[in-house]
This record gives C-alpha cells, sequence and structure tokens, in this order.
C-alpha cells in the first residue's frame, strides 16, 4: 500500500460521477398507493448513525408547516402537543430490534440484510394512533457500512435493485427513546400502524427501494472491502478472505457467533456511472455527503474486578517503525498472543496488575465500516501492513473459523458478532469480555456502572468526557448530552486536536445533493441530523457546522484493488475551511493524523520517549519526537505533564524545546518506544501550507 495524503475537512460534497439523465424528486410514492403519500428517505447501512439519523428525520418532519408533536394524553399543556399548538399533523416514531429486512433482488440467491428499523412518519393529529392521513415518510434499517453502499448502488428505478421489507410490527422497542433527544419530547414509540408498515413494504421481496447509504467509510472503500472478502484466501498477506460462495458475484455468509443467526454476505456492486456486475445495467449517479467524524472506543466488561484495565497500548507511533517494533493491541485481536490481561497490550490498571485473567475478544465482520476503519488504523496500519483481525481464519466455510469462535494462543477466546448490537449485547451479556464500537451515546448508555469501562489508546482518551470511576461510561440524560457537557465544553477533543488515533469520518451516499428538489429528501436529512448532533447530542464531531468543524486530515493507504480510488478531483470544494486542498476519493480506511491547524488548544500534545537510566540531580530524560514541542522558557518546570498514560511532574530543571526530565515515566512503556505525552499548557497551530492534498505521495 502506498501512503497519500487525504484531506478530512473542507469538502461538503463530492461527486462520485453523474452519468445518467437529469437529477429528479428523490421522493417515492408509497407502496401501499396511499394518495398524497411520499416515501423521502429509505436509508440502509451503518448501525452507528442510527440514532442521529433517526433524530434528525423527527427533526426535519417538525420542519413542515402545520406539523407537530403528538397529541400527548398525559401532558396536554405541552407546547409542542400538535392539539394544543393548532396543528392539523403531527410526527411519530416506531423502532423495533431485527424489525426490517434490506432485499437485494438482483439475484434471488442474494441473502436478505435483517437489521434494527426506525420510521418517522406524519398523519392526523386527531387520530393519535398516527395510522390516518399519512403524508411523509422516513426509515432507516442499520445493517452495515458496505451494505449500506451496496444496496444504494443496486438500486433501480423499479422492479429489481435493493428494497426494504418490513417484517416487525406492535409496539415500539424506543432503540433511540431518550426524550431528551427527540425534538418532539415523545420519548416512547407510537405502535406501528399496518397503514404506516405498508407504505414501505412487507412482501417477501420487499417495497421502496433504497435511496440512501449511510456509511462510516467511503463507497469506494467498501468496494474494496468486499473484493477482500471474496478475494482467494491468502494467509500471508490476508489481502484476501476467502468468502467465495455461490457465485463470482456472491460470497459465503459470515456468520455470528452470538446465537441470532445474523449474516453479512459479501456481494458484488459497482460504484455511480459503472456497470452493475449481476444485472449488467449503468449504476445511479451518487454524491456523498460527509456528516462528521467519530472515534472508535474500546469497552470491557471486567465483571466488578478489584483492578480494570484502563489503557491499550497500540504500538502505532507516527513515522517510527524502529527495529523489533511490536504492534500488542494487533497481536491480542488476531489471535496470535494470549486473549487475557496479562497481555502487554494491556499496559495500565486502575489498581496494581490483575491475574492473568482469560478473556474473550468481540470481532466484527469484514464488511463492516467499524472493523475497516479499526482494522486499518490500529490492526493492519502503516509500518504493520500484513496483520489482520482476521488472521488464523483459515476455513472460512467451517466452525470455529465460520462463526468465528476460536481459541487464542495461550488461553482466551475470539469470536465474531454482526453489527454494533451484537458487540454491545455481547459486551453487556459476558463477563471479561472486550469489544469496540463507534461512539454514540444511544449504545453507550447501556454499560451503566462500575461493571464496565472504556481503555483508552496509548494514554489518549477517546472522550475527554467527565466521567466516574475507572473511565465508566457516561450516559445520555436531560442536559448531559451536548458538546457543553464535555471538558472545556469541547467534544472528542482528542480527536480534534489529532491525538486520538482510531476514528474514521461518517458520510451519506445519496443520488443528488439537492434531492432532485425534495426538501425533504436524504441530503436535505443529512443537514438536519448534523444540527441534531450539534445541539443535542455529541455521538461525533460536525463535519461543516458554523464554528464547529474538523482541523484535521489523514495520510491514508491507497489499495491496488481499486486503482481509480485516488483518481483525484470527483467533486467541487465548497465548504468554508481553512484547510484548503482538493477533493476527496477513496483510501480513507485508515492512516496517521496530520495536524491540528490554524487552531488553539487548551493542552500540548505529542509523542515522546524516555532514558531508562537516571541523570543524577536531575531525573530521568524525557525526550520530544513528534507532534507539540515543550515551551522552553515557561512555567512547565514543577507542572503536570502526563506521559504514556501516567501523571509525572516536570522537574524543576531547565528544559528545552525538545528535553525535560520527570520523577518515573511508566514503567510498562519500554525506554525505547515513542508514547504520547499531555500537559495543561495552551498552544496555537500554523495554518496548513497548501492544503491536504490529494495524491501528494509522503
Amino acid at each position: 500500500m502506498t501512503r497519500i495524503k487525504f484531506l478530512l475537512a473542507a469538502l461538503a460534497v463530492a461527486a462520485i460521477a453523474a452519468v445518467v439523465p437529469a437529477a429528479h424528486a428523490q421522493e417515492q410514492t408509497c407502496f401501499n398507493g396511499l394518495s398524497g403519500c411520499n416515501v423521502h428517505v429509505v436509508g440502509a447501512g451503518s448501525s452507528a448513525q442510527f440514532l442521529t439519523a433517526g433524530l434528525g428525520a423527527d427533526e426535519l418532519a417538525l420542519s413542515i408547516s402545520g406539523v407537530g408533536a403528538p397529541n400527548y394524553a398525559s401532558n396536554s399543556a405541552n407546547p409542542l402537543n400538535c392539539a394544543t399548538a393548532g396543528n392539523a399533523n403531527a410526527v411519530y416514531h416506531w423502532s423495533l430490534k431485527n424489525g426490517a429486512n434490506v432485499v437485494d433482488n438482483r439475484d434471488s440467491r442474494i441473502l436478505p440484510e435483517l437489521g434494527n428499523i426506525w420510521i418517522v412518519w406524519v398523519a392526523s393529529c386527531s387520530d393519535i394512533t398516527g395510522g390516518t392521513g399519512i403524508t411523509d415518510v422516513w426509515t432507516d434499517v442499520s445493517v452495515d457500512s458496505t451494505v449500506g453502499n451496496r444496496t444504494f448502488f443496486a438500486a433501480e428505478t423499479s422492479g429489481n435493485g435493493a428494497q426494504v421489507q418490513v417484517i416487525g410490527s406492535g409496539a415500539g422497542a424506543n432503540l433511540i427513546g431518550v426524550a431528551a433527544l427527540w425534538a418532539d419530547n415523545s420519548v416512547d414509540d407510537t405502535t406501528l400502524p399496518a397503514a404506516v408498515s405498508g407504505t414501505i413494504g412487507t412482501g417477501s421481496t420487499g417495497g421502496v427501494h433504497v435511496n440512501l447509504g449511510l456509511t462510516d467509510i467511503r463507497p469506494e472503500d467498501a468496494y474494496v472491502a468486499t473484493a477482500r472478502a471474496l478475494g482467494k484466501l491468502n494467509t500471508t498477506t490476508w489481502s484476501g478472505l476467502g468468502y467465495i460462495g455461490v457465485s463470482a458475484d456472491i460470497g459465503q455468509p459470515i456468520l455470528t457467533a452470538q446465537g441470532t443467526n445474523t449474516q453479512a454476505t459479501p456481494v458484488k456492486f459497482e460504484l455511480a456511472g459503472g456497470t452493475d456486475p449481476i444485472t449488467h445495467l449503468t449504476v445511479r449517479a451518487a454524491t456523498t455527503v460527509p456528516i462528521g467524524a467519530a472515534p472508535i472506543v474500546f469497552i470491557f466488561n471486567n465483571n466488578s474486578a478489584s483492578s480494570v484495565p484502563l489503557d491499550l497500548k497500540t504500538g502505532v507511533a507516527p513515522d517510527s517503525h524502529v527495529t523489533g517494533q511490536v504492534y500488542p493491541l494487533a497481536n491480542l485481536f488476531d489471535g496470535t498472543t494470549s486473549c487475557s490481561l496479562a497481555n502487554p497490550a494491556f499496559d495500565s490498571f486502575s489498581a496494581g496488575t490483575p491475574p492473568a485473567t482469560n478473556i474473550t475478544v468481540t470481532l466484527r465482520e469484514p464488511l463492516s465500516g467499524t472493523m475497516n476503519t479499526t482494522e486499518f488504523n490500529l490492526f493492519r496500519s502503516d509500518g504493520n501492513t500484513d496483520d489482520s483481525q482476521e488472521k488464523g481464519v483459515i476455513n472460512p466455510f467451517s466452525k470455529p473459523y465460520n462463526p468465528l469462535n476460536l481459541a487464542c494462543a495461550s488461553g482466551g477466546n475470539r469470536w465474531r458478532a454482526i453489527g454494533t448490537g451484537e458487540v454491545v449485547n455481547a459486551v453487556l451479556n459476558n463477563a471479561n469480555t472486550l469489544g469496540y464500537i463507534f461512539w454514540g451515546f444511544s449504545n453507550a448508555g447501556k454499560f451503566v456502572g462500575a461493571k464496565y469501562n472504556y481503555l483508552t489508546l496509548d494514554g489518549v482518551d477517546p472522550l475527554n468526557y467527565p466521567v466516574t470511576g475507572n473511565q465508566q461510561l457516561p450516559s445520555c440524560t436531560s442536559g448531559n448530552c451536548p458538546s457543553s457537557a464535555f471538558i472545556d465544553g469541547v467534544s472528542f477533543a482528542s480527536l480534534r486536536y489529532g491525538t486520538y488515533k482510531a476514528w474514521s469520518l461518517y458520510r451519506w451516499v445519496v443520488q443528488d445533493a439537492n434531492d432532485g428538489g425534495d426538501v425533504l429528501g436524504p441530503a436535505h436529512l443529512a443537514a438536519a441530523t448534523e444540527a441534531a448532533v450539534d445541539g443535542s447530542v455529541a455521538d461525533y464531531v460536525p463535519f461543516c457546522t458554523t464554528g464547529d468543524s474538523l482541523s484535521v486530515y489523514r495520510s491514508h493507504f491507497k489499495d491496488t484493488v481499486l486503482p481509480a480510488e485516488s483518481a483525484g478531483n470527483n467533486g467541487a470544494v465548497n465548504c468554508s475551511s481553512t484547510l484548503g486542498g482538493d477533493t476527496e476519493a477513496g483510501g480513507d480506511v485508515g492512516g496517521l493524523v496530520e495536524g491540528p491547524f490554524d487552531i488553539t488548544v487548551p493542552t500540548t500534545n505529542g509523542y515522546v520517549t524516555w532514558a531508562a537510566t537516571l541523570t543524577t540531580g536531575k531525573g530521568y530524560k524525557v525526550s520530544w519526537k513528534q507532534g507539540a514541542k515543550f515551551k522552553a522558557g515557561t512555567t512547565w518546570e514543577g507542572s503536570a505533564i502526563t506521559i504514556g498514560g501516567t501523571a509525572q511532574t516536570v522537574a524543576s530543571v531547565s528544559l528545552t524545546a525538545t528535553t525535560l526530565y520527570v520523577g518515573n515515566p511508566n514503567p510498562n512503556t519500554p525506554a525505547t518506544a515513542e508514547v504520547s505525552y499531555s500537559a495543561p499548557f495552551p498552544i496555537s497551530y500554523p495554518a496548513v501550507s497548501g492544503g491536504g492534498v490529494l495524491n501528494k505521495k509522503q
């Protein structure tokens, strides 16, 4: 792989291609033929974006003239109440776990993809069931990023393609149900009227077509993930994973080990303007809408132990690949070292070093945007391009490889979960189990109490949120969800300031950035969703909102599977930013952080090494390697500094911009290894010089 510089900010909407006739309104007539009823959004994809997309749909519905909140029987004084506010219509919502299938009808052998669903709709205020006078509908099915991309590009204007089949009914499950988040203030889902499910479709072949792909990775990278999954098994480089199935186009299902019968199937698709490999039709036009950046968070069920792990050591350090460099976290997840708390990947604990307790490591499927982001940022990363979480899966056709439920070297176990919800449940319900998810209050709020904790990476906190105990996870209740609730009023400061390694940029794939004139369509929902995140629930850093946008970009990988993914300019830059640079393309699955640029941050961060021997009269020497330099001549002497996750005091010895002394660096950190440092001193970063330019090799 070749690293390329690639802009992560300054791009609002990037067109992939346009080879179909001029855009038209994207809404679809309700599948059951209701007069005056339109389905504006039919989404499929990222489970990490399920919550915020639903909240955005609620906001968008309430923006319609004459629409208010439901008719609350118990709270008639609510100012949003449609009855008391004189609105003719109300907005309703419903959700259900595994309540829908996404059906790819291009070939009858393609298995349906089961997922969670939410539906938001507008109906008459006078009928509090929401089943009368239905006018507008939005829906999303939570599968994974690659399935979202595939089913978006598979969709045709009629007949085949990808459609949604509602298989659930009855009372909703309140999958998003935090009252403080819903713009209509209704925490409880409405029981689903049959007329509403009928607007989307309940037949075995589905109903309305997917017109939105929610994705944690670029469409080009989802294409590469599919090709890798379908490729001939390569147990040396893991460039092919061997999930070869019933045909050259349809792979072997990747199965869950969680007992839910969930699966993810690699199926070929083509990008905009190409020829579909199954139907041989020209693929629809497409535009990607960047939404925002979110961190990957590692969560552990510590079984209420007296000492819990607090930090994970990755070995991934900027431009530092010394002889014999090791990648402990990658070796934990690839099963080549023990899956236990004695693994060197765990280098910090709340109270001493615990016994060598065996653990279960939870992996996602290779089609997942979460998996690919983690894979290429931490496991198959710069300097470690032959490793993979899939290492050891030498037979994708039988147990214990598929479903993956495989012993690690010297104790412990690795198993598979499909989708964020299954990872959450696996960690939630099984002692001494480790997993990773994209951050989101909806999922994190399930891990209540000291039994669960999140881990830092190389001493860098992914959240920078005020937490209690040993890095317990915060839950979202009234008032503690927006950016203002985070430390210093800045959400995900370590992501914004370039010190946290594992994160990705969320995107929505739509046909037309203007939705063909439908002001309630997918691209317009994207804007409403960013507004919901910025104003109510900080699930990610908004991509480009006034006064709150990214100031970092990353160096990325180019994969030889799809050379066109680094083809260069594929859309206009029209998001105001100080970063400049060209427009985006593929290769966005991982890399090293560059920046931040043109901002002042309250904390100085970077990478250092330290000497193993004590310098008499001074302390242990710490040498700057990368990032913000020390501030010679300031009041650093005697002040706090954190090195490799361990709090230190800077010795009262004259320092330089690249040298200082401390009392006792982290004893679990090898003296020759680069580790992160953080000190509470503000630093201003200059503007980027020349922008983050696509295709500029490092």
